[in-house]
């Protein structure tokens, strides 16, 4: 565990103990390096990494029927298993090179593994109940390389079946750097859990947090609003006290949210996993097309 925070306020017991993410030979992008490593920085947790040769891929390269073509050459060329092999290696060597120079930078304690298998698969079995995972925005669907775009259905069913277990995080490439967090509240248990997630991540930002409060009573959202600002005022937090601004959603639940969240241009939204598993279809849809990245927690 780290030390206590200056000031001599108390230590915030740490939600997540560490970060899991996985790369593949699509995934090499120094930028989601980047994230992923100050993520773990500002959450002061562990950084599990892994790069996952894809089962599929190798079994395919095998086949004495697969050819690949290039535009510079007339005929195809059997795709060699042992010439596939030596990409991979190279993709291996350069992803463990840069979350080595991410994690040294930023003094983490770091782990990095091979496995073989499928990328989201094999992120999933390697994390405990304490872990954050974190998913690709476009795993799964067509690539793994976090590259521009909406998430696909495959992923987003993926996350939120996982978050029945433990959190994890959708990270967007393309979310505004720098934006706003915007967390959604609807006085559950999974909404101060979310609460107290989204102190962890807004604690090295300026404390800066958008509190969507989703109820139409007026008793309701001041009792809330109560619950919030003590909870606010009892966090020992870093750099000072935060800002809170809240705002009240009638009806209009997780999609009010992320249009919200789309127009204050925020980086992340953060909101309890069973909010998102309530809403079924309309949660899903929501978060499909959502342009910031999205944490769900358990």
């Amino acid at each position: 565990m780290s030390a206590p925070p200056a000031g001599g306020d108390p230590e915030v017991r740490r939600r997540f103990r560490r970060v899991v993410v996985a790369f593949d030979w699509g995934s090499e992008n120094a930028g989601a390096v980047e994230l992923v490593a100050a993520l773990a920085e500002r959450l002061r947790a562990e950084l599990k990494a892994m790069f996952v040769e894809d089962i599929d891929l190798m079994r395919l390269a095998e086949h004495p029927h697969v050819f690949a073509f290039s535009a510079l050459s007339a005929t195809g060329q059997q795709l060699a298993a042992d010439h596939l092999r030596r990409v991979l290696r190279s993709r291996l060597a350069r992803s463990r090179e840069a979350i080595e120079a991410a994690a040294e930078r930023r003094q983490l304690k770091y782990a990095f593994e091979v496995r073989q298998g499928r990328l989201l698969a094999e992120a999933l079995k390697a994390a405990e109940s304490e872990d954050l995972v974190i998913l690709s925005w476009t795993a799964g669907g067509g690539t793994t390389s976090f590259g521009p775009g909406q998430a696909p259905p495959v992923v987003i069913a993926q996350a939120l079946a996982e978050a029945h277990a433990r959190s994890v995080l959708l990270l967007h490439p393309e979310a505004p750097a720098g934006g706003s967090l915007v967390l959604a509240y609807d006085g559950s248990a999974g909404a101060d859990a979310a609460l107290l997630a989204a102190l962890e991540v807004a604690d090295e930002d300026g404390g800066a947090i958008e509190v969507a409060l989703l109820s139409g009573r007026t008793a309701e959202v001041e009792r809330w609003a109560e619950t919030i600002r003590q909870t606010l005022a009892d966090y020992p937090a870093r750099g000072g006290r935060f800002r809170a601004r809240l705002i009240a959603f009638p009806g209009d639940g997780l999609e009010g949210v992320c249009r919200t969240a789309a127009r204050l241009g925020a980086s992340l939204i953060v909101l309890g996993a069973d909010l998102a598993l309530a809403q079924h279809d309309t949660g899903r849809r929501a978060l499909e097309r959502v342009g910031c990245s999205v944490l769900l927690v358990r």
